[in-house]
């Protein structure tokens, strides 16, 4: 393999692949370059493919670093591990299932079935009167919870009322049981269950941990800074006594810590690694000199880091623009105007172009505008239509209705709406189901043979099943399948249920407009089926949904980009606005005033990185702006200039103030009145 593209400081954390090793690799040093180089050195000295463990916190991240790796060295890329701490989870749970607690076909719930069941749950322990839903934000509840399991607090634990500072952890501590037992009786795990139960196994069955450091001799974990206990504990254990781990990432980038990150992890990581040896990443081949110097005359200022410093190594660039406006209103109209002259004025590609806000809420006034100069642009980080609840409880009906075998569509569809069929009652399904080869709807038919069912269980059961055999007669007598899918949900009454749950009537319709979307795309897929003279292969359809979530809003040609601050991590563009940079605003006011909601006060550090992070997205240009005055409640409020604004070096930028509006008196829009008339009546 040739190095010679590789400055030192690369070339050496490629080539030191014994023991533990921390890349500390600054914002646009050539991260990724160093690892699948040092992947690919791993290869060339025999380590095995299926040996070595890459892991990074997005599929996408993923993805492009196997694309990678497959320009070099070809199909052997694919027998490397590589993927989420979430996904190598789910892969060493179903190689492994023993002692896990959950079954060989588990499901995964991701942020929307656990807002659901949260909803639910609030619901049955007696907090679903009036205003209950908006007094209470399910992200809160479902925030504590995921913290307790990655701290490895237990329900038991968590209900300690010495962990119980306010309203919101009584009530999280109070759904948190509940919670656990209904994952179980779905036959389901959430996300942190992927992590902390891998660490709850490795550190109570030697023999397992010694199966899997056995199979995993090499480990690189990315973005090492925004890992948690859990994921910590998981790295430890698999490293084992070898420690041949290489940790990649940038504690200036730490951006996560309301969600559990542990900043100390790569802060302290000679502390659970004595011997670890530190290399630096600080040459940048992102963004020109004056945007750096920005970025290393904020981050300075902060207490909790690494000493390092990002080194253009581009030439050139105009000073940074601080632009100054009376208010939000003249704010956004100043960049949507200057998005406007880039783009038509300059011939600069709106995918050139984005728009960064700490709060999602203040890109609407930009949105509006942009359309305004009919300007195409994108948003990230909002719900892909797929991952919508009611979308996907749909599907779990039509999956049903086409694969009845599907165990975990079963549990989903007979969960929604809710029938009164609990954890035991499913539980004694899949023991009937597993004693007799029967899939779990085949025990659902035979519900009456259970003689430990009641009454209630049994008529819910029976109703259930009657309701999938008729959608199925529909079927399979030639019908149209989603034909029988509509029929299936009317006679359910999901609509209803999804209705019940919504916080107003419009909201119901919004969502109920959702599932309509969802069955014209069924139907669009079944008629080009029929028009070819086939069945639909309902297999093909499922097959693309994964890919479709993936792909959707991704799409970044000819359209600005708008996007919070942190959904802009890891990303990059030619010319970057910053929203905002006030007191209040960046940093957010919760750093001085935490909301009863919020399960981690804020942190000043946090946000100075957060503010460094939007800096290093900018390659060429880069504007922060701010306003004098916003509008809350109705009424303009001083704003004062953000405090990472003085920590600016002022050779390297220029203060750009929009020109002031000045409101005109009767008196002089009738001598403008005047005037006009005048030169109206002037002949010529």
């Amino acid at each position: 393999m040739d190095l010679s593209a590789l400055n030192q400081p690369q070339r050496e954390a490629v080539l030191c692949v014994d023991g533990p090793l921390l890349v500390l690799a600054g914002a646009g040093s050539g991260k990724t370059r160093v690892i699948t180089h040092r992947i690919v050195h791993l290869l060339e000295r025999g380590a095995a493919p299926g040996a070595i463990v890459a892991l990074s916190f997005t599929n996408k991240a993923a993805d492009e670093m196997r694309e990678r790796l497959h320009k070099m060295i070809g199909k052997a890329a694919d027998e490397l591990v590589l993927g989420t701490f979430h996904s190598v989870g789910v892969r060493m749970m179903r190689e492994t299932p023993e002692g896990f607690g959950v079954p060989k076909r588990f499901g995964i719930l991701d942020q929307g079935d656990q807002y659901g069941l949260v909803r639910t749950m609030l619901r049955d322990h007696g907090h679903h009167g009036p205003g209950a839903e908006r007094r209470y934000d399910l992200g809160a509840i479902v925030q504590r919870i995921s913290l307790w399991k990655n701290e490895f607090v237990s329900p038991e634990e968590a209900a300690d009322p010495r962990r119980q500072e306010s309203e919101y952890d009584q009530v999280a501590a109070e759904l948190y049981p509940a919670y656990e037992e209904r994952l179980g009786a779905l036959g389901a795990v959430d996300f942190d269950d992927l992590v902390c139960r891998i660490a709850h196994r490795l550190a109570a069955d030697a023999a397992l941990c010694a199966f899997w450091r056995d199979r995993f001799h090499y480990l690189l974990v990315d973005e090492y800074q925004d890992t948690n206990r859990a994921q910590l504990e998981v790295v430890r254990r698999l490293a084992g006594p070898r420690e041949n781990l290489c940790v990649v990432g940038d504690d200036d980038q730490a951006i996560y810590g309301w969600r559990g990150a542990k900043v100390a992890n790569i802060l302290g990581f000679d502390l659970y690694f004595p011997r670890a040896r530190v290399i630096k990443l600080e040459q940048n081949y992102r963004s020109l000199p004056p945007i750096l110097a920005c970025a290393n005359g904020v981050i300075v200022n902060n207490k909790g880091r690494h000493d390092k410093r990002l080194i253009p190594q581009r030439r050139g660039g105009e000073p940074v623009t601080v632009v100054v406006a009376e208010d939000g209103e003249q704010e956004a109209r100043w960049v949507a105007g200057k998005i406007r002259k880039l783009v038509v004025d300059e011939a600069r590609r709106p995918e050139e172009v984005a728009v960064l806000y700490r709060s999602a809420k203040q890109a609407e006034v930009i949105e509006e505008l942009l359309q305004e100069h009919g300007i195409a642009y994108r948003i990230l980080g909002g719900q892909a239509f797929y991952d919508r609840k009611q979308v996907k409880d749909v599907l779990a009906y039509m999956r049903v209705l086409v694969t009845p075998r599907d165990d975990l569509s079963v549990r989903r569809a007979l969960d929604v709406p809710s029938r009164g069929v609990g954890s035991k009652t499913l539980a004694r399904l899949d023991s009937f189901a597993q004693a007799r080869g029967l899939s779990l709807l085949e025990a659902v038919h035979r519900a009456r043979e259970l003689p430990e069912l009641g009454a209630r269980q049994i008529t819910a059961l029976e109703g259930f099943s009657e309701l999938v055999r008729r959608g199925q007669a529909i079927h399979h007598s030639g019908g149209s399948a989603v034909g029988a899918l509509r029929s299936m949900i009317t006679a359910c009454g999901l609509r209803d249920a999804v209705a019940h749950d919504a916080s107003s009537a419009e909201q119901a319709s919004q969502k109920w407009a959702a599932v309509e979307g969802l069955f014209g795309g069924l139907e669009r897929f079944e008629q080009r089926a029929r028009d070819r003279g086939e069945r639909p292969r309902w297999s093909d359809y499922f097959g693309t949904l994964d890919k479709e979530r993936e792909e959707e809003g991704d799409q970044a040609t000819g359209k600005v980009t708008l996007t919070t601050l942190h959904s802009a991590k890891g990303l990059e563009w030619p010319i970057v606005f910053i929203l905002g940079c006030e007191e209040g605003t960046m940093p957010h006011k919760r750093v001085a005033a935490p909301r009863i909601s919020d399960a981690i006060a804020g942190d000043i550090e946090e946000e100075r990185r957060l503010f460094y992070v939007g800096i290093t997205r900018a390659q060429d240009r880069l504007f922060l702006t701010r306003a004098d005055a916003r509008v809350e409640r109705g009424q303009p409020q001083k704003r004062l200039p953000s405090r990472f604004l003085a920590e600016l070096p002022a050779a390297h930028f220029t203060v750009y103030e929009v020109a002031k509006r000045e409101a005109l008196t009767t008196e002089a829009l009738e001598s403008m009145a005047d005037a006009l008339l005048a030169r109206l009546a002037t002949p010529g």
